[in-house]
Protein backbone atom coordinates (compact mmCIF):
# COMPACT_ATOMS: atom_id res chain seq x y z
CA UNK A 1 0.00 0.00 0.00
CA UNK A 2 1.37 3.40 -0.99
CA UNK A 3 1.01 6.24 1.49
CA UNK A 4 -0.55 9.46 0.30
CA UNK A 5 2.13 11.62 1.90
CA UNK A 6 0.36 14.89 1.14
CA UNK A 7 -2.33 13.92 3.68
CA UNK A 8 0.09 13.22 6.55
CA UNK A 9 -0.33 16.50 8.39
CA UNK A 10 2.35 15.71 11.01
CA UNK A 11 4.90 16.14 8.19
CA UNK A 12 5.97 19.70 7.37
CA UNK A 13 3.94 20.93 4.37
CA UNK A 14 7.04 21.98 2.42
CA UNK A 15 8.62 18.55 2.94
CA UNK A 16 5.42 16.89 1.72
CA UNK A 17 5.44 19.14 -1.34
CA UNK A 18 9.10 18.28 -2.00
CA UNK A 19 8.30 14.54 -1.91
CA UNK A 20 5.35 14.94 -4.29
CA UNK A 21 7.46 17.14 -6.58
CA UNK A 22 10.21 14.50 -6.61
CA UNK A 23 7.83 11.74 -7.65
CA UNK A 24 6.32 13.98 -10.34
CA UNK A 25 9.79 14.89 -11.69
CA UNK A 26 11.15 11.35 -11.75
CA UNK A 27 8.07 9.21 -12.30
CA UNK A 28 9.26 6.96 -9.45
CA UNK A 29 7.33 5.92 -6.36
CA UNK A 30 9.76 6.00 -3.44
CA UNK A 31 9.82 3.87 -0.28
CA UNK A 32 10.08 5.87 2.94
CA UNK A 33 12.37 4.05 5.36
CA UNK A 34 12.36 6.49 8.27
CA UNK A 35 10.02 9.24 9.35
CA UNK A 36 9.48 10.36 12.95
CA UNK A 37 11.94 9.13 15.59
CA UNK A 38 10.98 9.65 19.22
CA UNK A 39 13.76 11.45 21.08
CA UNK A 40 15.77 12.26 17.96
CA UNK A 41 17.38 15.69 18.44
CA UNK A 42 17.46 16.41 14.69
CA UNK A 43 14.88 16.86 11.95
CA UNK A 44 13.51 13.31 12.43
CA UNK A 45 12.45 14.23 15.98
CA UNK A 46 10.63 17.49 15.28
CA UNK A 47 6.94 18.10 14.86
CA UNK A 48 6.03 19.03 12.29
CA UNK A 49 8.37 16.40 10.92
CA UNK A 50 11.18 17.93 8.86
CA UNK A 51 13.15 14.80 7.85
CA UNK A 52 12.34 11.77 5.71
CA UNK A 53 14.65 8.98 4.52
CA UNK A 54 13.91 7.18 1.27
CA UNK A 55 15.45 3.92 0.10
CA UNK A 56 18.08 4.00 -2.61
CA UNK A 57 19.32 0.79 -4.16
CA UNK A 58 21.70 2.35 -6.67
CA UNK A 59 24.33 4.93 -5.74
CA UNK A 60 24.45 6.55 -9.20
CA UNK A 61 20.67 6.99 -9.22
CA UNK A 62 20.80 8.35 -5.67
CA UNK A 63 23.47 10.87 -6.64
CA UNK A 64 21.40 12.03 -9.62
CA UNK A 65 18.28 12.45 -7.47
CA UNK A 66 20.28 14.23 -4.75
CA UNK A 67 21.52 16.70 -7.39
CA UNK A 68 18.04 17.16 -8.86
CA UNK A 69 16.60 18.10 -5.47
CA UNK A 70 19.46 20.36 -4.42
CA UNK A 71 19.48 22.14 -7.79
CA UNK A 72 15.77 22.94 -7.43
CA UNK A 73 15.18 23.40 -3.69
CA UNK A 74 16.93 25.71 -1.23
CA UNK A 75 16.98 24.48 2.37
CA UNK A 76 17.44 28.02 3.70
CA UNK A 77 18.45 30.79 1.27
CA UNK A 78 20.35 32.56 4.07
CA UNK A 79 22.42 29.41 4.73
CA UNK A 80 23.16 28.33 1.18
CA UNK A 81 25.64 25.60 2.16
CA UNK A 82 22.88 23.52 3.80
CA UNK A 83 21.07 21.12 1.48
CA UNK A 84 17.62 19.54 1.24
CA UNK A 85 18.94 16.16 0.03
CA UNK A 86 21.86 14.14 1.35
CA UNK A 87 22.73 10.68 0.03
CA UNK A 88 24.45 8.51 2.61
CA UNK A 89 24.85 5.00 3.94
CA UNK A 90 26.32 1.94 2.25
CA UNK A 91 24.88 -1.24 0.80
CA UNK A 92 21.41 -2.02 2.15
CA UNK A 93 21.57 1.15 4.30
CA UNK A 94 22.01 3.48 1.28
CA UNK A 95 19.32 6.13 1.52
CA UNK A 96 18.47 9.66 0.55
CA UNK A 97 17.78 11.94 3.49
CA UNK A 98 15.33 14.74 2.64
CA UNK A 99 14.90 17.67 4.99
CA UNK A 100 13.13 20.99 5.17
CA UNK A 101 13.42 24.18 7.18
CA UNK A 102 10.81 26.88 7.75
CA UNK A 103 12.59 28.86 4.97
CA UNK A 104 12.84 26.01 2.43
CA UNK A 105 11.71 27.04 -1.04
CA UNK A 106 11.42 25.66 -4.55
CA UNK A 107 13.86 27.80 -6.55
CA UNK A 108 13.12 26.65 -10.12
Amino acid sequence: MKLDIIQLEFIDLTLRQMCVWLEEQTGFEFTDTSLYRIGDPGVHGQLPLRGIDIRMRNKAVGEAIEKLINDNWSYDPRRWKLRCAILHGEGSNLHLHLQSHKNTILIQ
